[in-house]
């Protein structure tokens, strides 16, 4: 009973994964042809037409930000333009292994595992606080189509 189960579950993903091909293959059909008409081309070249645009406007609100923080630094003035708000952060310099020796000491909250470094070493080093455990995992083949329902079935 467990094999034909089996039998029944891979033959219904091999249907499936050959309805999806079919699928894909119609897309990209249908995008093939699409590239070849007037509108996808139209449609590149607006999306060419957003790009610069895209680009102008960087370029336009670095500059705004460069001005207002220039125009503060000369007059201390944080709303140099109605638009625009000049906001001061406080910012920290600092050696990250100064910042960890504190840490150790005084802030052991702000310290994070790293698990996928953790886990690494614990595979190869014993820890007695550690567990190892098998996991059973499948694996299916990508071709199925030997497994596809055919018209006598």
């Amino acid at each position: 009973m467990k094999e034909n189960k089996m039998k029944n579950a891979v033959a219904r993903l091999a249907y499936t994964r050959n309805i999806e091909a079919e699928y894909k293959d119609e897309v990209a059909a249908a995008e093939a042809e699409l590239k070849e008409s007037g509108t996808w081309r139209y449609l590149e070249q607006r999306r060419e037409y957003l790009k610069t645009a895209k680009a102008d406007v960087t370029d336009a609100e670095a500059s705004v930000r460069r001005a207002a923080v220039e125009t503060f630094r000369k007059t201390g003035n944080t709303k140099p333009h109605p638009a625009v708000k000049v906001k001061i952060y406080v910012l920290l310099d600092y050696e990250p292994a100064d910042a960890l020796d504190y840490a150790r000491e005084h802030l052991p909250a702000a310290l994070k595992l790293d698990k996928r470094t953790f886990e690494r070493a614990a595979k190869v080093v014993v820890m007695d606080f550690v567990a190892t455990r098998q996991e059973p995992r499948a694996t299916i083949a990508r071709d199925l189509s030997e497994y596809l329902p055919t018209g006598d079935t």
